[in-house]
């Protein structure tokens, strides 16, 4: 693997419970504690399927994987350099994974038509980005299509939710995102946006 790869997965599989052997305790206590079946099955698919994606990349069980996290809350597989990201959206997850020496950020985003997106936009995205976004065909998809360029690149660097109005993403051309040249849209799924980053960074000392 020389670049970042991305899977995507449907977390509403009849069979989604069979995912649950993989996950850790915690993992199994954070998915009890949400409040609908449905969204107890979607995490436990979504992080099923992280670890059977890790487990088949690095050759070690799936089950065994152990996770930590940098100083931001940034997850990281201990002890191997490989670096990954997991976003999941109502049905839908991605999984993005880059090899070592690269940082990888994906976000999706269920379309939504429940929140003014001009004013978010006008509060949260840079003056171009905004002016962008009233002379599209489809403002409100433009408006989440920014959002997980934005939302990919924090994650590949860590920036947190306070960088994220000052990753100006640009769309003439080669669509550019913050300090980053390797932004690429995703065909999720009807009704969702999606977005990978990958960036240069050195990872965090990862024990285990």
């Amino acid at each position: 693997m020389t670049d970042s790869s991305v899977w995507r997965v449907h977390l509403d599989q009849p069979d989604g419970a069979r995912w649950a052997s993989l996950l850790s305790g915690p993992e199994r206590a954070r998915a009890a504690a949400l409040a609908t079946s449905v969204e107890r099955r979607r995490f436990t698919v979504a992080h099923g399927v992280l670890r059977a994606v890790l487990g088949r990349l690095t050759g070690l069980p799936p089950d065994g994987l152990v996770f930590g996290a940098e100083d931001n809350g940034r997850p990281y597989l201990a002890g191997r350099p490989i670096d990954f990201n997991l976003s999941h959206s109502a049905e839908w997850a991605l999984i993005g994974v880059a090899p070592a020496g690269l940082r990888v950020g994906v976000d999706v985003e269920l379309v939504r038509d429940d929140l003014d997106h001009l004013a978010m936009a006008r509060h949260l995205y840079q003056p171009a980005e905004v002016d962008h976004l009233t002379r599209a065909a489809s403002p409100r998809e433009e408006y989440f299509k920014l959002w997980c360029a934005k939302e990919a690149y924090i994650k590949a660097t860590g920036a947190g939710l306070a960088g994220l109005r000052d990753a100006l993403v640009t769309t003439e051309g080669n669509a550019t995102v913050g300090s980053s040249r390797s932004l690429r849209w995703l065909d999720v799924a009807p009704g969702y946006a999606g977005a990978v980053v990958t960036t240069v960074g050195t990872p965090a000392p990862r024990t285990g």
